[in-house]
Formats: C-alpha cells, structure tokens, sequence
C-alpha cells in the first residue's frame, strides 16, 4: 500500500512495516506477514536491496543495484584511524551541482574565505567517477577564527577537494600542526535548492585516556570552525546559474568540473 518503511523499525534484524507489520530480511524478501499466520507470503512481497556500507562510523548506501564504483573516502587513511563528529545540515537556494563546483572556482576562495592561492592548483581524475583538486592556500583573514587558526595550526594550508560524482564531497585540510577531513553530501531538492549534510573528523588518539579526553574537544572546535567557514557561503550562491559564455580565463578549473559532470552524467 506505500507505507513509508523509514517509519517502521528492526525486530531480530527485520525490517517492519509500520502499518501491518509485514516483516523483510535483509535480501528485502518479505518473510512474515501477521494477518496470514504461519503461512508464507506471495512472492511479489519484497523490496529492493540497494548496497550499503560502514565507513568511518557513517553509513553509505547506492541508489542502484550494482554501484558504478566502490565506496569512496578519504585517501592515505583507514576509517578506523578517524572519529567523526555529529552531522550537521546546510540548505541554500542553489542548484546541486553548483556545491562541488564551488570547490574549483578558485577565485572564490579569495573573496569568501580570505584564502590566498600560493601556487596553480593541481587538478586530476583519480577514478572514472571522481574529480580532486589541491590548492596550497595562506590563512590571509583577520577574524577571529582565522586568527586561532595561524595560531593553532598554521598559517599556511594545503587542500584537497575530490568529488565523486558530485554528490559526495571529501575534503582534507593539512595544515602545519593540524589536519581536518569533512565530507559533504549534496542531495537536491525543489526549486533549484540543495540540501547538504557535513560530517567532520579527526584522526583517533592512541591512548585510551586522550580518545575520552582530547578527542572530543578537538572534535567540537574543528566541527565548529568549519561550520563557520561553510556558513559564509551560504546565501552567496543563491540564484546562480551556470552560463559558460560568461567565463573568464580564471574560471577554467570551474569550466572543466563542469563539463566533467556533463559527461559522467549524460
């Protein structure tokens, strides 16, 4: 009948029906229908099974039966060397598609984020389906946050932004005492908005007493800080529109992401 499953729950590892309690393994076969006893149910009772995995304490699933690439994360790292913080969410009046460029459009870091570009970015396809950028960036602002930032972790930064298929955006910060890893997923919604939700994360601790001690704080203050450094851009893009015809010669990393994403989703 369309029940929504999101609102049932898990009995001994069966996915229940909130509105009859039809209950579905995890092959998405459904295996016990209360209102027919011990007797099994049709076989037209099931669900579609889209993969699923955990990474880094996150779960990731693929809307397709065979996923077109492995699950991504960060590189050089194992997810079970990082501790992430609590998601949070970020909405803006943008199209989709416009959030990973954002990550190319290398004027912007400038002018947003007070981010000095130290050297030409370095731009690459590490997968058929990804696209990574990396950009040696100066802490050039003088606000607060990015006064403890040089004091804290450096003046200098150098950023890694790899998007696959732009929806999921892993970014690593490595600065000279310090490095962040935050992901961003992109879903979009009505009206040419998007909706993102961010997870942040640092790596784990060695000792027991610094995991339950340190961590936690250094959790909070990173989470807090890159809040605060995507926030700005919230409202900035609003009512862009891509318009190739218009673009300068400093817009050519922006270009090629674009026309990457054209092609990967044609």
């Amino acid at each position: 009948m369309g029940a929504d499953l999101a609102n049932g729950c898990l009995r001994d590892g069966r996915l229940v029906c909130p509105l009859h309690g039809w209950e579905y393994d995890r092959n998405g076969e459904c295996v016990h229908v209360p209102a027919l006893g011990r007797n099994r149910p049709s076989h037209w009772a099931r669900q579609l099974r889209f993969p699923t995995i955990e990474l880094g304490g996150q779960i990731f699933f693929f809307n397709e039966l065979r996923p077109r690439f492995p699950a991504p994360f960060f590189d050089g790292v194992s997810p079970f060397q990082l501790r992430a913080a609590g998601s949070f969410e970020l909405r803006d009046n943008v199209p989709w598609y416009f959030i990973g460029a954002n990550g190319f459009d290398v004027q912007h870091f400038r002018n947003a984020h007070d981010r000095v570009l130290l050297a030409e970015p370095i731009i690459d396809a590490p997968a058929p389906f990804a696209r990574r950028i990396t950009l040696r960036l100066a802490v050039a602002g003088h606000s607060l946050g990015d006064r403890l930032t040089r004091l804290f972790a450096g003046p200098k930064l150098t950023m890694t932004v790899t998007v696959w298929a732009g929806t999921l955006i892993f970014v690593t910060a490595r600065f000279r005492r310090a490095v962040s890893y935050g992901l961003m997923t992109v879903r979009p919604l009505e009206n040419e908005a998007t909706h993102a939700r961010v997870v942040v994360w640092v790596r784990r601790s060695a000792s027991m007493l610094a995991q339950s001690s340190f961590d936690p704080v250094n959790l909070a203050l990173r989470r807090h800080f890159i809040r605060q450094f995507l926030r700005s851009d919230v409202g900035r893009m609003s009512g862009v529109r891509y318009t190739p015809s218009r673009l300068i010669e400093a817009d050519k990393p922006f270009a090629d992401y674009m026309e990457w994403l054209r092609q990967i989703h044609s």
